[in-house]
């Protein structure tokens, strides 16, 4: 059996504001949860799917806050990094740097949403 894909939910203070972000910068496909858009949305590209919750008793809380300055919140495995962060540049995203290849063996660039949280996108160089 294989595991296909995974959603991460992140708290977020503004789940309409994601939503925007997450379509309008990053390309995917957002949705409000009907019955409360408020509280909970989710936005889908490829494999990939992120959810987003607004609670008032749960604050943001990004991983580079907690383990400065590397740490990323989502690694998103793509097909085209270059490609990828071109496109993205294009949207207006928050680009971090541009693409790199790591001493940890892959090749990825970063970008912060609305809410802090960091996103990296690579692969493994061919």
């Amino acid at each position: 059996m294989n595991i296909e894909s995974h959603a991460t939910v992140l708290l977020v203070d503004d789940v309409a504001e994601q939503l925007d972000y997450y379509r309008d910068k990053l390309g995917f496909d957002g949705h409000a949860w009907e019955l409360n858009p408020q509280h909970y949305g989710y936005a889908s590209r490829g494999g990939c799917h992120v959810h987003f919750c607004c609670a008032d008793h749960a604050r943001p809380k990004p991983n580079h806050v907690a383990f400065p300055p590397d740490m990323f919140d989502l690694y998103v495995y793509v097909d085209d990094v270059d490609g990828l962060h071109e496109e993205l540049v294009g949207r207006g995203a928050e680009i971090l740097n541009g693409p790199v290849d790591t001493e940890y063996g892959m090749r990825d660039f970063r970008v912060r949403d609305p809410a802090g949280y960091v996103l990296a996108f690579g692969k493994v160089p061919e």
